[in-house]
């Protein structure tokens, strides 16, 4: 008998669809809303600093002249006339070296804003950019011949800018809804027919809702950048024309000034965004940062955005100053969004796929309890279950990785505004990895003999509490308890989950119970770099400390309402790997075997000790070093974290077909070592040192942690299929030998960054260190493969 499609089932597939696209769809506008303010902020920036030169030009020159700052005469109307041109400036003002006023034009209550030591953003030549709750202001310095005597600062309301940002996007946010909205109806309409293959176009109806949606942003952006673009331009002519508007108000013959070429030159110089700058007489260019122009009527060229500045007076002849930007410096804006909604689209993919299948178990859930005639749901009671407990770990690791692409750079700060070494920070890693390693035996212990299910809420309870205690402004004891307590939570939900998946699946779904570990660790940490990396520069890493808080909190709240419990005569098994004297005796036999050390010690530990140590640690060090931004740190995390994917199910399949475990650790330790050497290799001076280095070391970092990525893919799945085949594990069991490797290997994920954290001292944070530790994988690898003669100790 067919189920009935009842109305209320439709109901709750709209909803719950348009919940699941709202949410990232949402986050897509959200993060381009932000992209979008920080810009359009630097063209603004960039457009104040072009007027304050303005008036800076025309004050040097009097105070080269050996006059006092307060002698200055024409300030408020040369201010005057800019401020009417200009509706965006608030305020112009002098200032004299103590820091008082000596001129105001517009609001006289603004001050000297503080100097800003980490603004964003970046001013030419040597100005200073400052902020308060309520400004951003541009101070240029005032000199003489001999020294800076005064200031001169140009500020700006930040709401100006966010009222003219939010302008633009309030309707994305509605279009937003209204594709989320018609995602759900979509869903609702079509649940009967999306099943078997058909249940495809739910995919990609959902990609399609989101690149149209991105499309929108984008085409928002262009708008907007340009607008910047061509007030910037038009802030650099003004400011070219005042420079030279002198001459023609003396009366001189322009053409006869000597030197203005080089005036000109020395302009685009200090502005390199400017393509094309001429004077022109009577239409024919005198001057050109172009020479060949020299000579020609002045012509525009394609794709740029030209301003010019008419100097002619009553009865002269007719002068005119061009200025031209091009219209790159939008789009270079635009790959640099298109590159962060795409991260977006990637993390909220693994997301969307997780919560449409659990939409679709509660949907059956609540069907179940429909009329009486309905057949029963067509997946069964095991496998909805483990859908239902995806979220849990998927979320969990997003929640944790949410602070990866920036958390060791605040824990540098954490601990130099504590007083202590900065060898300490390694010991905060150390703390969660160290926790969350020493909570797997008591939690299996726990399972064992009661239920998963209370491991996995008081595991993110405990993560939960974690993460808040980073949001308080903490000192190095208080983050150095924190990341304690985040490891024990961690730990705990991975035993919970772990055991609630072997309790619940049957025996031809082992394998895919154990996907959702391996699916929601790096699917988990793949979203949670993407998207924390991109929101840390709009709402600063106590904001990112919060809502990943917050997400364990909701996903605790969520493992009560909806996870079943599991009984706990399911899990007991006087051999399982989670009892404390088994595991115990276990160790003593593992550890006389010479075979197992060597794997362990050659390959597996190394491999974790990479992970936690260089990718986890000492990466976003050397990319904060090298300038690079929160979202390219972030990002460049995620191609390890997709390269290990793509590589994982490729060596699985190939090593089960082959049978050659020790071919692949070997591959990988090598593998490994040249992309660890690839990365260190941005320290090096024939890199580092070239004059347009930026791309070069780019493309070294993304190469080489890919190649890390896929070494890491040929390591982490067949080091234990290699430990399963052993003959310790036929000796001892399979299950055994394997549960004591994946306790002992997490020797790797404790040292790593305390290694790498050492190195650092010695070598002043040289990114050379990785290159050496990259060789020294590689000969692990080679000492691997190099069967030793002496006969295996007993494990007897």
């Amino acid at each position: 008998m067919k189920s009935v499609y009842t109305f209320r089932r439709a109901l709750i597939n709209c909803v719950g669809m348009a919940f699941v696209a709202g949410l990232s769809l949402f986050l897509l506008v959200y993060v381009g809303h932000g992209e979008a303010k920080r810009t359009y902020q630097q063209f603004q920036v960039e457009k104040l600093v072009a007027q304050g030169q303005i008036i800076q030009k025309t004050m040097d020159t009097f105070l080269r002249g050996g006059h006092p700052v307060s002698q200055f005469v024409g300030f408020h109307t040369k201010v005057g006339s800019i401020l009417a041109s200009d509706q965006s400036i608030a305020a112009m003002g002098v200032f004299d070296r103590s820091g008082e006023a000596v001129f105001a034009g517009g609001l006289d209550s603004v001050p000297l804003l503080p100097e800003s030591h980490d603004m964003p953003g970046s001013t030419p030549n040597d100005t200073d950019l400052r902020e308060d709750d309520r400004y951003l202001q541009v101070v240029l310095p005032l000199r003489n011949r001999f020294e800076q005597v005064g200031s001169l600062a140009v500020t700006t309301p930040k709401q100006i800018i966010a009222e003219e940002v939010m302008a633009k996007f309030k309707p994305l946010f509605l279009i937003a809804a209204i594709s989320a909205a018609g995602f759900g109806m979509f869903v609702a309409i079509g649940a009967p027919f999306l099943t078997g293959r058909r249940e495809r176009w739910l995919q990609y109806v959902y990609a399609l809702t989101f690149l149209g949606v991105s499309i929108a942003v984008i085409a928002t952006l262009i708008a907007l950048y340009s607008d910047g673009a061509q007030s910037k331009t038009k802030a650099l002519a003004d400011s070219l024309g005042e420079r030279l508007n002198s001459i023609v108000t003396f009366g001189l013959n322009i053409t006869e000034i000597e030197g203005l070429d080089q005036v000109i030159d020395d302009y685009q110089r200090l502005n390199p965004d400017i393509s094309a700058a001429g004077l022109t007489v009577d239409g024919i260019v005198q001057i050109h940062t172009d020479r060949a122009a020299v000579g020609k009527h002045w012509r525009a060229e394609p794709r740029v955005y030209e301003y010019v500045v008419d100097l002619t007076r009553p009865g002269g002849r007719d002068i005119q100053i061009a200025v031209a930007t091009p219209a790159d410096i939008v789009y270079r804006q635009i790959i640099r969004s298109v590159k962060n909604f795409t991260a977006v689209f990637v993390a909220s993919a693994f997301a969307a796929g997780i919560f449409l299948q659990l939409a679709g178990s509660v949907r059956r859930a609540r069907s179940s309890g429909d009329a009486a005639d309905s057949p029963p749901p067509p997946d069964d009671p095991e496998e909805s279950d483990l859908k239902l407990v995806k979220p849990v770990f998927f979320i969990a690791i997003v929640a944790e990785h949410l602070s990866y692409a920036f958390l060791p750079q605040f824990m540098y700060q954490v601990v130099e505004n504590s007083g202590m070494h900065a060898g300490s920070v390694s010991l905060i890693f150390m703390a969660y990895y160290l926790s969350f390693a020493l909570s797997l035996v008591p939690a299996g212990h726990f399972a064992q003999h009661f239920s998963p299910r209370p491991l996995m809420y008081m595991g993110l309870c405990l993560a939960s509490v974690g993460l808040g205690l980073l949001v308080l402004e903490p000192n190095y004891y208080v983050v150095l308890l924190a990341r304690a307590v985040s490891g024990i939570g961690q730990g705990m939900l991975f035993i919970g989950v772990q055991s609630f998946i072997l309790a619940t699946a049957a025996e031809n779904r082992k394998t895919q119970g154990a996907a959702i570990i391996v699916f929601g660790f790096q699917g988990g940490m793949i979203s949670g770099m993407a998207i924390g990396s991109l929101l840390v520069t709009q709402i600063r890493p106590e904001g990112v400390f919060a809502l990943a808080a917050l997400m364990a909190a909701l996903m605790a709240l969520y493992t009560v309402a909806l996870v079943p419990r599991v009984s706990s005569r399911t899990l007991l098994d006087p051999n399982h790997g989670g009892s404390l004297q088994v595991l115990f005796r276990d160790l003593g036999k593992v550890l006389r075997n010479f075979e197992f050390l060597r794997t362990m010690f050659l390959v597996g530990v190394p491999a974790k000790a990479v992970l936690t140590g260089v990718v986890i640690f000492g990466l976003p060090v050397l990319m904060t070093q090298a300038n690079y931004a929160q979202e390219d740190i972030g990002q460049i995390l995620m191609v390890y974290a997709a390269a290990v994917v793509l590589a994982s199910g490729h060596a699985s399949r190939a090593v089960d077909h082959s049978g050659k475990t020790v071919s692949a650790l070997f591959f990988g330790c090598i593998l490994s070592g040249v992309g660890l050497i690839m990365i260190g290799l941005i320290g090096w001076g024939p890199v580092a040192n070239q004059a347009d280095s930026s791309v070069a070391m780019t493309l070294l970092l993304i190469a080489g942690v890919a190649i890390v990525g896929i070494a890491h893919g040929f390591i982490n799945a067949p080091v234990v299929t290699h430990v399963a085949n052993s003959e310790l594990a036929a000796a001892t069991g399979e299950t055994s030998a394997t549960a004591a490797y994946r306790f002992l290997e997490r020797i790797g994920h404790v040292a790593g960054p305390f290694i790498v954290g050492q190195l650092f001292i010695f070598s002043n944070r040289d990114p050379m260190v990785v290159t050496w530790i990259g060789a020294a994988i590689a000969l692990l690898g080679v000492l691997f493969i190099l069967k030793p003669t002496t006969a295996q100790a007993s494990y007897s």
